[in-house]
């Protein structure tokens, strides 16, 4: 399932002039430019030590590790420096290891607070040199480490270094590795982690092949942490067992958004989630669980679960099996639920009579903003009784529809999207585009949105 980005994608011109890193929640700053031609020019502003230059970026460019190796030097004289993005950058652990040296220097304390190394081979290897920056880097907050094959070893090398010992602690709050050939031997290490660990807010394990006995270690660690707010691990292949793991204790865990997408939990893992959705002690407030094939038989359980539960905000159905009867369950929900404020059924077999459905429920909720039902099979027939009940029931909250990609001609979509602009309060109609966090997922038909005092940390999920 896809998970956002709270921190932000930081993406800028590869020219050397200062450009300006648009960020969703951040503020703009400078960066300095890293075209390979500027490479040295570079390296001068960095030991020029400027204010100015708080944003380095030398993403996608062949630096390799003895270019890394000269910068390094040059980083170990800078205190301005508050981003550095080295992705897909051609370095290994050998590399990495020059730079914790600077970065970790008791000489002269550095202030980098997000460090990127994603799509590098860093290895195991460079997994334990990470370690040292991790425990010695007081201000860094946010690692990146997707697609590094770091493996099990690597995994469980950083995972211990998030447990406080000797002095030494890590001050990370946003960790993030994607794509790193994971088992539930890494799981496990995390688990053991998350429950000694009282400062990170966000992890991502997506893409990886943690199965029900990894789910289980997770699931253990977080009852015992009070820190984590946000867990991805979709596209994994934990099933129904590790779904029910989790049911079974979230009621314990202060986990406000989960996604699950991609591990093929079917009714049952979905249905075992619904009674911890029913607990008043469940503090989810963003689930997704895209892409694993629910039909209308888990609908109807979610439908029962949320009709009372004022937490949940955010709930995430896209690329499943779901149509006119669980739609149905839904929209009834929809009469009673007060806290829901997003719903995605993107790419599921909605037709005529299941998004007619929706649209009784859509129409007199007061709470849902954000409806996704893009990729789906109805036609005019149904979107034609959907739009007119959302113009004449003035109470509806709704304000983004996505309806792209459905059984509509162009020009009759355009017609539609033409009268919603004009006449409805709606904001954003058409194509829905949400950003995606730090593991780069572009989840069209799974985008999951965080609660807003989360966003900080990451944005979406798949």
């Amino acid at each position: 399932f896809f998970v956002g980005n709270k921190e932000g994608e930081f993406t800028a011109s590869i020219n050397f002039d200062k450009r300006f890193v648009h960020t969703l929640d951040t503020p703009t700053l400078p960066v300095m430019g890293a075209s390979f031609s500027s490479y040295d020019k570079t390296i001068k502003d960095i030991e020029r030590n400027d204010a100015g230059n708080e944003v380095l970026d030398f993403s996608n460019q062949p630096l390799g590790d003895k270019k890394l190796q000269k910068m390094s030097e040059s980083i170990h004289k800078n205190s301005t420096l508050r981003k550095l993005i080295l992705s897909n950058t051609n370095i290994t652990g050998v590399g990495v290891r020059h730079l914790v040296d600077a970065l970790a220097s008791s000489l002269q304390p550095n202030n980098v607070t997000v460090l990127v190394l994603d799509n590098n081979p860093l290895g195991p290897d460079g997994a334990q040199y990470l370690t040292t920056a991790i425990q010695q880097c007081k201000h860094l907050q946010t690692l990146k480490v997707n697609k590094c094959g770091l493996g099990d070893d690597g995994a469980a090398y950083i995972a211990r270094s998030l447990v406080s010992s000797d002095h030494l602690s890590s001050s990370l709050v946003t960790l993030e590795m994607g794509s790193n050939l994971l088992s539930d031997n890494a799981a496990e290490a995390f688990g053991a982690a998350l429950a000694a660990n009282d400062r990170l807010e966000g992890l991502s394990l997506w893409n990886n092949s943690i199965l029900a006995s990894g789910a289980k270690y997770l699931a253990e660690g977080l009852t015992r942490n009070t820190s984590l707010r946000w867990l991805g691990l979709g596209k994994n292949n934990i099933g129904p067992s590790g779904a029910q793991e989790f049911a079974n204790r979230l009621p314990a865990m202060s986990l406000q958004w989960l996604a699950l997408g991609g591990n093929d939990i079917g009714d049952n893992g979905v249905i075992a989630l619904t009674t911890a959705l029913q607990d008043d002690g469940c503090a989810l407030q963003s689930l997704g669980l895209g892409g694993n094939g629910i039909t209308d038989q888990a609908a109807h359980y979610l439908g029962r679960a949320l009709w009372n539960n004022n937490i949940l905000e955010s709930l995430g159905l896209g690329g499943n099996a779901i149509g006119a009867p669980g739609c149905e369950h839904l929209a009834e929900m929809m009469n009673n639920n007060t806290s829901l404020r997003k719903l995605i059924l993107s790419s599921n077999e909605i037709d005529d009579d299941a998004i007619c459905a929706l649209a009784e429920g859509v129409a007199v909720n007061k709470s849902m903003d954000t409806l996704l039902v893009s990729n789906n099979v109805f036609t005019m027939t149904g979107l034609n009784v959907f739009v007119q009940k959302l113009l004449t029931n003035k109470e509806s909250a709704l304000r983004i529809l996505d309806i792209h990609d459905c059984e509509l001609e162009p020009e009759q979509e355009e017609r539609v999207l033409d009268e919603l602009r004009s006449k409805s309060k709606l904001e954003q109609v058409g194509s829905y585009v949400n950003e995606v966090p730090g593991h780069h997922l572009k989840a069209s038909h799974e985008v999951n949105m965080l609660p807003a005092q989360s966003r900080r940390v990451h944005s979406a999920m798949r």
